[in-house]
């Protein structure tokens, strides 16, 4: 991930931990959708299953595996925590949901 920024909130970070420490994010295309729609980004604190090529490195106590979509790579990952009932981890390439490439 080279020339990559890596942001990630305290919030974020603390709630990772307590989930085993580890964060896979990655880019893709929705399911079910028109033509021509932008690949979304994906946060789990759990592998995902049936996709590989994650690159790892370790960011404030974080062992993130990212995936890049298409070889492309944004200029900032955001990592933050969303949601006060069920929060979850959200991903953010260069400040979006989406992966704009």
């Amino acid at each position: 991930m080279n020339g990559v920024v890596v942001e990630i909130s305290s919030a974020a970070a603390e709630f990772i931990g307590q989930r085993g420490g580890r964060l896979w994010v990655w880019a893709a295309h929705p399911r079910m959708c028109c033509a021509g729609a932008p690949p979304w980004m994906h946060a789990a604190t759990q592998a995902p299953a049936g996709i590989s090529g994650f690159r790892s490195l370790t960011v404030a106590g974080v062992q993130l595996s990212f995936r890049a979509f298409g070889g492309r790579q944004p200029d900032l990952l955001e990592i933050a925590l969303h949601g006060r009932r069920s929060p979850r981890v959200e991903a953010y390439w260069d400040g979006c949901l989406m992966a704009m490439i």
